[in-house]
């Protein structure tokens, strides 16, 4: 009776253990290449003053006032490139993780252990999202003193919306992945994933400015609901005001997700059969 009991407490911790062991060694690789790793918060200062002197030539455009709400660019433009890091850096640590394994010859000694594939793929991601969420922090930081907005800013719905993204664009990350695991390579779908969010997820222009057609298109990308949560949050509405947002990426996610794992797993038994697991 006592291991009936035990048993889900112990295999619990054996997950947490290992999550912590693949996040451990990922910042601590991360950590080794000291130019890399210092210049992406270099370049997120550079992105910063960019678009502020950007949103100078646009200030008080007919256009802005008309599409963006409130007329303030810069902080409508921060927001969106900030937090669509998160798309960005979840289809490229997965990818990176299965890749730089493959390579390293270690993919097929790790899948051949006990651990789950869950387990895996997604503590393959842990270090990636916490530097990320560090880095959109820097990014809203930086802007602060060039005129970014956050006073009105509802952190419970902020937090509600990170968490929706974090977990949505994660599956669209392990898809990623097992394209790796499938072919080999980079199938570009990261630079899919990139264009489409700066094209069509109101990242760096609202939505509202595309033609219909593409404006459906952009209705069918996460990344869109995200960026809307986001924004409202920091004009600070509430979740009930943002509620078709927040439903829509829980939506998306619970469709997403074992839809993911489903398609790893399958590449994983795939790449077993072939006899290709460890090759690259």
């Amino acid at each position: 009776m006592s291991s009936a009991v035990i048993t889900p407490t112990v295999a619990l911790a054996d997950r947490v253990s290992k999550a912590f062991a693949i996040f451990m060694r990922d910042a601590r690789l991360a950590r080794s290449y000291d130019l890399q790793f210092y210049f992406q918060w270099f370049s997120i200062a550079i992105q910063v003053v960019a678009f502020f002197f950007i949103a100078k030539l646009t200030s008080g455009s007919p256009m802005v006032k008309r599409h963006v709400h409130g007329g303030d660019y810069f902080t409508w433009v921060i927001i969106g490139l900030a937090f669509s890091r998160f798309q960005t850096m979840a289809i490229q640590c997965f990818q990176m993780a299965v890749r730089n394994d493959q390579m390293l010859g270690t993919l097929e000694v790790v899948l051949a252990t006990p651990t789950g594939l869950p387990t895996v793929v997604l503590s393959a991601g842990l270090w990636a999202f916490v530097l990320t969420v560090c880095q959109v922090v820097f990014f809203l930081l930086v802007a602060v003193p060039f005129g970014l907005n956050l006073t009105h800013t509802n952190f419970l719905t902020m937090i509600v919306f990170l968490i929706l993204i974090v977990v949505c664009m994660s599956s669209i990350g392990v898809m990623a992945a097992a394209t790796i695991m499938t072919y080999k390579q980079n199938a570009g779908t990261g630079f899919v994933a990139g264009t489409s969010a700066n094209l069509l997820g109101g990242v760096q222009f609202p939505i509202t400015l595309l033609p219909l057609w593409l404006q459906k298109v952009s209705w069918c990308l996460p990344i869109t609901h995200a960026l809307n949560g986001m924004r409202a949050a920091v004009e600070g509405l509430s979740l009930s005001q943002t509620w078709y947002d927040a439903v829509w990426l829980c939506v998306a996610t619970t469709i997403l997700l074992p839809i993911s794992l489903f398609y790893f797993h399958r590449a994983v038994q795939r790449a077993k059969m072939d006899g290709t697991l460890g090759h690259y």
